[in-house]
């Protein structure tokens, strides 16, 4: 009789069951605070040389799909950003977010928007703040919050949680210099 090998569980795997573990009914507002507290120690439990965490740096991907929950529909992505890398304004529509930073260092200006929205197509933005996140550090991002990221010191491994699939709902990416909004 053979003996079976047990697989290791990884801390992306002990990471995914924990944040399934507090999901609950995905309606508490205090899930994404909750999600970012176990990004937070899912980086403080990972070395750079686990399996999954050195096959994501050494693929270097833009963006890669580390899980996503068949019954749950959230999605924890992986991201390999080089220097300057970024991103126009935009929104997660009824979805939050939350961004982390395993190593390197990327900037997230949150916006608020400051016309009334009646005019279709038109959109004014104010800076309202700056978060920097280096490592170690994640940041939830609420249903609406209009944000963009910037990489500056790089190449940084950020991840990124929704919960929700971005590609079943309505968004909108917003251009400062012209003041406008589109449905993405």
């Amino acid at each position: 009789m053979a003996v079976q090998e047990r697989k290791e569980e990884s801390s992306l795997d002990r990471y995914i069951a924990e944040v399934r573990a507090v999901w609950g009914d995905g309606k508490d507002p205090r899930l994404p605070f909750k999600v970012a507290a176990l990004m937070e120690k899912l980086f403080a439990g990972t070395n750079p040389d686990d399996p999954w965490m050195s096959e994501l740096i050494r693929d270097g991907k833009p963006a890669r799909e580390l899980y996503r929950d068949p019954e749950l529909g959230f999605i924890q992505m992986g991201h390999i950003h080089k220097h300057g890398h970024g991103n126009k304004p935009h929104d997660h529509g009824p979805c939050w977010v939350v961004y982390g930073s395993y190593r390197g260092v990327t900037e997230i200006t949150k916006y608020k928007r400051t016309d009334d929205g009646t005019q279709e197509g038109v959109a004014q933005l104010k800076k309202e703040r700056l978060d920097r996140l280096t490592s170690g550090v994640c940041i939830p991002y609420l249903p609406g919050d209009i944000h963009s990221t910037h990489a500056v010191e790089a190449p940084a491994v950020v991840f990124r949680f929704l919960s929700y699939d971005l590609e079943k709902i309505d968004r909108y990416r917003y251009n400062l210099e012209k003041g406008t909004v589109a449905k993405v």
